[in-house]
């Protein structure tokens, strides 16, 4: 079988080829970024810190006219050259054609990259029925669209006035078709509209999650920091367990009850049950990772004991509870 390419980025390790989504409340500075992303692949600039593949760029800004465009053009740069960005602020719906006026827009300009359609809603239009085959079959359009010219699409999207505390990608405006659709999301959220920085988070089906702490400065998103997943997931662990770790690899065996556990470790700001909860909870993912293999046994002269133990390869395998008396 032959080796299967590595996915095609855009921009580098941050926006891959296929259909991107980007979605924001009004007013946090979507336009702002998607211009610039437009300037810097025609100038072949690194865009927020990564670095891009050149050509030029279609740009559909519904929501503007010329002299605003022109505007944000000349506060973001003096000269686009090399490359091209071409804007366009009227277009039919996808219902009406749209994706027929930009084909033929690919094929009669040189080296498109990039096709930047800002809004997902104005290109719908205002009579498009919200369901979830209405925006699946939506987006499939645009998807084939980006397939056949091997370009990359990005979608100015919005989101729910409520949030959603189990996934923050739920905030998308519309059904999970366009979500479930699209190769990647992007949501840049700020916590006021007052403070200059916010929050970009990305993920997709070719890049693992991540964060980007960005700040709008001389009308352009700047990198302040980035964090993949497994950096947030370790900002975030207990610092308890980072504790139990090097004790383990000191020890390399343990066994005995979550509070002689404590004792041990010289720990008394954690409880024996929250220690346990924790060890439980990261027993598939950090403790594994860290070759730690964790099991326990309840028995009625003991109570709850744990053990643990150093392992090379460990399987993943669940903790085994024996509730013998």
């Amino acid at each position: 079988m032959a080796p299967i390419d590595r996915p095609q980025f855009l921009v580098e390790d941050l926006i891959p080829g296929g259909v991107n989504v980007i979605a924001g409340d009004e007013k946090t500075g979507k336009s702002w970024m998607m211009l610039h992303l437009a300037l810097c692949i025609a100038k072949g600039e690194d865009f927020l810190g990564h670095p891009v593949r050149q050509g030029n760029v279609i740009y559909l800004s519904l929501e503007d006219t010329y002299s605003r465009l022109q505007d944000r053009l000349f506060r973001l740069t003096d000269e686009i050259s090399p490359g091209k960005v071409y804007l366009v602020n009227k277009s039919a719906t996808l219902s009406e054609g749209l994706i027929d006026q930009v084909t033929r827009m690919v094929e009669k300009l040189p080296d498109i990259k990039l096709v930047i359609i800002d809004t997902l809603q104005l290109a719908r239009g205002n009579d498009s029925e919200m369901s979830y085959a209405n925006d699946y079959a939506d987006m499939e359009k645009i998807i084939k669209f980006a397939r056949d010219h091997d370009l990359t699409v990005f979608l100015v999207h919005h989101v729910r006035k409520q949030g959603d505390s189990r996934n923050r990608f739920n905030r998308f405006n519309g059904t999970k078709g366009i979500i479930g659709a699209a190769d990647t999301m992007f949501l840049l959220d700020k916590e006021n509209e007052y403070t200059d920085q916010a929050t970009l988070s990305i993920k997709g089906r070719d890049l693992q999650y991540k964060e980007l702490t960005i700040r709008f400065t001389d009308y352009k998103w700047e990198l302040i920091s980035e964090k993949t997943q497994e950096q947030i997931s370790q900002e975030h662990t207990p610092e308890i367990l980072f504790r139990l770790i090097d004790f383990l690899r000191a020890r390399r065996t343990w066994k005995g009850s979550a509070t002689e556990l404590l004792e041990e470790l010289g720990e008394e700001s954690v409880a024996p049950n929250v220690l346990t909860k924790y060890v439980n909870q990261y027993r598939m993912s950090l403790l594994i990772d860290e070759g730690i293999e964790y099991t326990y046994r309840r028995t009625h002269s003991e109570g709850r004991v744990l053990s643990f133990q150093i392992c090379d390869g460990c399987d993943g395998r669940d903790g085994q509870e024996d509730n013998s008396r």
